[in-house]
């Protein structure tokens, strides 16, 4: 961890507080992409075993303010379905977390990021009701996408959005889905060696801007209700996943 010190320079730490509370402002408006859009920001500037367990640490604490109307709202089966499948995907996550270097690790996130994004901008088509055994399936991906690269929400929408949810349901439930395995996630990079004290300096200096921005985007979606979370997320993340393939084609190529 003494590499990851220098890693905290005040440059460093002014962007990305800049990219966390842009984050965090999408997370609170929409119940999404705070950690898809935190990830590829920081992967600029950190290597991924520093970026992914401070931005999972971020999210549950930013998401500490939107359990107690998800809980209320959520779909507690979806949720629970989701789960079941996110048990089995997160150790996957995690062996692809601390095994695949650095670089290719950036490129894949960045590429991954880009490719969910482009599936939402072609919104899919709606189907008649939910799949369970799809579900379980998008939550294996999903706990395997947020132990790797803690973007694990991306799945999650792109699979509610072909339901016929409303977005106040979508939302509180991809916020309740979202804590938990955030929740297990971190247990287990902690078990494993990759989250570790050092780690709390960054989280602490990161934290104000996620609470701030968290809070301005619930006041938001509260205020506006809106119809759709696509303008307001999707542009954020196709900059930012293209700004960090571009960027890991270039190390290694």
């Amino acid at each position: 961890m003494a590499e990851l010190t220098s890693l905290t320079s005040i440059d460093h730490l002014e962007w990305a507080a800049l990219l966390v509370a842009l984050a965090a402002l999408v997370r609170g408006y929409t119940g999404f992409g705070f950690a898809a859009i935190a990830i590829t920001g920081l992967n600029l500037i950190w290597p991924p075993q520093l970026s992914v367990p401070v931005i999972l640490l971020l999210d549950l604490i930013g998401t500490a303010g939107l359990l107690k109307q998800a809980l209320r709202q959520a779909d507690k089966g979806l949720c629970l379905r989701l789960g079941q499948g996110a048990l089995l995907g997160i150790p996957l996550g995690l062996t692809v977390l601390i095994q695949v270097p650095e670089t290719w690790l950036k490129l894949i996130i960045s590429a991954g990021v880009l490719l969910m994004t482009l599936l939402l901008i072609r919104r899919p088509a709606v189907t008649p009701r939910e799949y369970p055994l799809l579900t379980r399936l998008v939550g294996i991906l999903s706990g395997a996408f947020t132990a790797a690269a803690s973007v694990g929400g991306l799945p999650v929408v792109c699979y509610l959005l072909t339901t016929p949810m409303k977005p106040a349901l979508q939302r509180a439930s991809m916020v309740l889905f979202l804590a938990a395995t955030d929740l297990l996630a971190l247990l287990m990079l902690y078990l494993n060696d990759v989250f570790d004290a050092s780690l709390l300096g960054p989280v602490l200096i990161l934290l104000l801007p996620t609470l701030v921005g968290v809070q301005l985007g619930q006041w938001g979606f509260h205020r506006l209700r809106p119809a759709s979370f696509h303008p307001v997320a999707l542009p954020v993340l196709a900059l930012l996943s293209v700004s960090g393939l571009g960027m890991g084609v270039y190390s290694i190529f």
